[in-house]
């Protein structure tokens, strides 16, 4: 499970690429830019839980059976959903201290990151390579 780990680890580098400009262009273009900034670190928070909460699972399906695996595996995609559901709602509810375009837009960065893998890889092995 070493190269999941390394997975892991890249999608959350890619995560962090991700949020740094995030936050700069949200401090700057939303009125409310506490707001704002709160809620992009609420959505990053959450895309970091449903990227370990997705290798976690990964993990535990690959140690069972096809017909269990898969069942987990679904029950585990409802379980991110609720999560990202969960977390909309909050802010929604609770617009004056978390921004819902910066909720979106940190969550989002699971989608950025998993994009952004291809190239953080290459980088990684480039480096692993100098060093060996």
């Amino acid at each position: 499970m070493g190269q999941a780990r390394q997975v892991r680890r890249e999608l959350l580098m890619g995560l962090g690429v991700w949020t740094a400009p995030m936050l700069v262009l949200l401090a700057v273009f939303r009125e409310n830019h506490l707001a704002a900034i709160l809620g992009a670190l609420l959505g990053t928070a959450a895309a970091a839980v449903l990227i370990f909460h997705m290798y976690r699972h990964l993990d535990i399906a690959l140690d069972m059976d096809a017909k269990h695996a898969q069942s987990h595996i679904q029950i585990a995609s409802f379980q991110r959903v609720f999560i990202m559901g969960a977390v909309l709602v909050i802010s929604f509810m609770l617009p004056i201290y978390f921004d819902p375009v910066g909720v979106v837009l940190g969550m989002f960065g699971v989608k950025i990151s998993a994009l952004m893998y291809p190239v953080l890889h290459a980088q990684y092995e480039k480096r692993r390579k100098r060093k060996i």
